[in-house]
């Protein structure tokens, strides 16, 4: 079975998954990233032009300050704007980022909060929104590509999250023809609410990662769409966690985790299997379920988020795969030669 690397957890050593060709490493976990879709990414036929560095050590995602005075307020401030990353060694690449840095901050709040955030569109020329994905929001605060957010301006975006809410949700933009290029090139940041009493015991923590793919040309620029691209969806070369390849996570022998997976990619499907631990499905795009669900696989598509509990109970280096997975691909028609 065709299989790459996404996720490993050594137990007391920080292992990666040599599968891998993006991966996420957990101190005593690795984790690694994904290559393709079971031979379908045109991109990935072509041998990388630009190696990324791997086997850093997990960055936890940046939490987004709170600036209000009293509980129960989340008020907060978003600026979507150009930035450069350091991707590779010796090169710079222009981005887009939510206050300099892609993913963007985590956002918390408890159910039952009010959250008032003022999004400021600093990206030349061009008009966004912030688009609460899967949140129960007002419709007219939500970010649709009705109500734009000209370049220059701010705008509040002001609700209430009900009772009952909590969950995992991700923000984006949702610009009328400028959605996928806007988040490929950067802008998505995860949005967590949290139940005043969770059910999940606090010593299995609460660690977030995003998947984001990336395309770079060799001088470190985000390339525009391909004819492919425009046809079936931009899949990149290279997939990230919270931003990094192969990055490192240690988990101790016989440590339960709780994972929220984010699938922040354009086009790419993830179907993944951890090779050495188990795993147990807790909580999907609408929250916790009402049981849990043992699982030897799972599959997130392209905005999908799902809560896990990953039981390492193995010692050595337990490998989060990718498997093949087929969604269909359309290849551009040749053109027709003319005498």
């Amino acid at each position: 079975m065709h299989r790459r690397g996404f996720l490993t957890a050594s137990l007391a050593t920080v292992l990666a998954s040599p599968r891998a060709l993006a991966q996420t490493k957990m101190d005593d976990m690795s984790m690694p990233g994904m290559g393709g879709h079971a031979g379908h990414d045109m991109a990935a036929m072509v041998q990388d032009a630009v190696t990324l560095p791997e086997g850093q050590a997990l960055r936890a995602l940046q939490v987004l300050a709170n600036e209000a005075d009293r509980p129960g307020l989340l008020r907060a401030r978003l600026t979507a704007e150009p930035a450069i990353a350091r991707f590779a060694e010796g090169r710079d690449t222009p981005i887009l980022a939510y206050n300099g840095i892609s993913p963007g901050p985590l956002i918390e709040a408890f159910e039952g909060d009010r959250v008032e955030i003022t999004f400021a569109n600093r990206i030349d020329n061009e008009v966004s929104t912030i688009h609460w994905h899967g949140m129960p929001v007002p419709a007219d605060q939500d970010g649709s590509p009705m109500d734009p957010v000209a370049a220059g301006t701010d705008r509040v975006y002001a609700f209430e999250l009900p009772e009952g809410s909590a969950g995992s949700y991700w923000y984006h933009p949702h610009p009328h023809g400028k959605t996928a290029e806007q988040v490929y090139r950067g802008l998505a940041g995860a949005f967590v609410v949290k139940a005043k009493a969770d059910p999940i015991p606090a010593e299995y923590g609460d660690t977030v990662l995003v998947f984001t793919d990336l395309r770079l040309a060799a001088d470190g620029s985000i390339p525009s769409n391909s004819m492919s691209d425009l046809m079936n969806g931009r899949v990149g070369d290279h997939v990230l966690v919270n931003g990094q390849k192969n990055p490192r996570l240690s988990v101790a022998k016989g440590a339960k985790r709780r994972l929220r997976l984010y699938n922040a990619t354009n086009a790419r499907f993830l179907k993944l299997a951890f090779d050495g631990a188990t795993i147990t499905v807790i909580g999907t795009d609408g929250g916790l379920l009402a049981a849990p669900v043992a699982a030897d696989e799972i599959l997130l598509s392209p905005g999908e988020r799902l809560e896990l509990v990953a039981s390492f109970d193995r010692p050595g280096p337990i490998t989060l795969d990718t498997l093949g997975y087929d969604r269909g691909w359309r290849v551009p028609a040749a053109r027709p030669m003319r005498g």
